[in-house]
């Protein structure tokens, strides 16, 4: 099996879909003093989309139900870390709101052209 084979399999596996949605889930939710300091909170948001939004095009092939679907699970951890205890240094911020729908729409943008390149170095051989 070819390696380009080999990633595009590796990407359409739903377990991997699901598992970023759940690591995701998890690093919103530790404490922020847990987390490792980075660039800043809006990058890590719209990074973490970004590639969720990536892999679940690549799961489930579908551009509409991921863009809805990332939009509302990026609100919904906004409203899931604005329940969270004080200690845990949680909010409630629609700045992370949008940069995970702005990740969302790059991620799902990176897909599309990756599947163009792809169909295009695929007919070219054919």
């Amino acid at each position: 099996m070819k390696l380009k084979e080999l990633a595009i399999r590796f990407l359409e596996n739903k377990y991997l879909a699901f598992a970023i949605t759940l690591i995701i889930f998890v690093l919103c939710t530790m404490p922020s003093e847990s987390l490792p300091k980075t660039t800043g909170d809006k990058t890590a948001h719209f990074v973490a989309f970004a590639g969720w939004a990536f892999c679940w095009q690549f799961a489930f092939k579908n551009y509409i139900k991921t863009l809805i679907l990332g939009i509302v699970y990026g609100v919904l951890i906004e409203f899931w870390q604005g329940s969270l205890p004080i200690s845990f240094h949680r909010s409630f911020d629609w700045f992370d709101a949008l940069a995970d729908g702005v990740g969302v729409m790059i991620g799902l943008t990176v897909a599309y052209l990756l599947k163009i390149l792809l169909l295009n170095s695929y007919t070219k051989r054919g």
